[in-house]
């Protein structure tokens, strides 16, 4: 099966990276924190402080006269795959979301995590709402691995996969399964 939306002698119609950042507008800058940093693990402080450069309402589309913070966490090592949190005052309107799926336009931020069990024991401790708990997800014939959904304090939707981190980063690093499709 092959996997590549292009063919290898058609160019590319841009040459980005790998996601560096998701940029999210919080209403509590610290309660997002707390969570993304004691919850999640994201631990590492890339860059916080206000964003008062000129450029600022225009690249985030806050008025002229807001005040905007922002803060970065990452996990330990290369800087990819950070979260942005972004504090706007006054408060911008939340965003109106039918409570019971997903909504067309919404993003859902995805990890790994070496194992569930004691991310949703952190979860449950501090009160966050988890929409799906630690479910097995069959994701080829020979492939499964364990999955669940929670909410940030702001109802962004946030998927853990659990994954072995001894494994590479490679396609095929999901979990084999048994024939009665349980973890092998």
């Amino acid at each position: 099966m092959d996997n590549k939306l292009q063919s290898a002698d058609t160019p590319p119609a841009s040459n980005v990276s790998a996601l560096v950042r998701a940029a999210l507008f919080v209403s509590d800058i610290e309660a997002s924190t707390t969570f993304y940093r004691d919850i999640l693990g994201l631990t590492v402080s890339y860059w916080d402080g206000p964003l008062d450069h000129p450029a600022v309402p225009a690249l985030i589309g806050v008025g002229a006269t807001d005040s905007t913070r922002a803060r970065i966490l990452q996990v330990p090592g290369p800087s990819f795959g950070m979260i942005g949190l972004f504090e706007v005052t006054p408060r911008p309107a939340r965003v109106r979301k039918r409570a019971e799926g997903v909504n067309v336009g919404e993003a859902v931020l995805v990890f790994y995590c070496a194992d569930l069990d004691p991310l949703v024991a952190r979860l449950t401790a501090a009160g966050h709402r988890i929409l799906c708990p630690p479910t097995f997800l069959q994701v080829s014939p020979t492939r499964g691995q364990r999955e669940m959904t929670c909410a940030d304090p702001d109802g962004i939707l946030v998927n853990v996969i659990e994954r072995d981190d001894r494994l590479s980063a490679s396609r095929d690093d999901r979990l084999p399964v048994s024939r009665d499709n349980r973890l092998a």
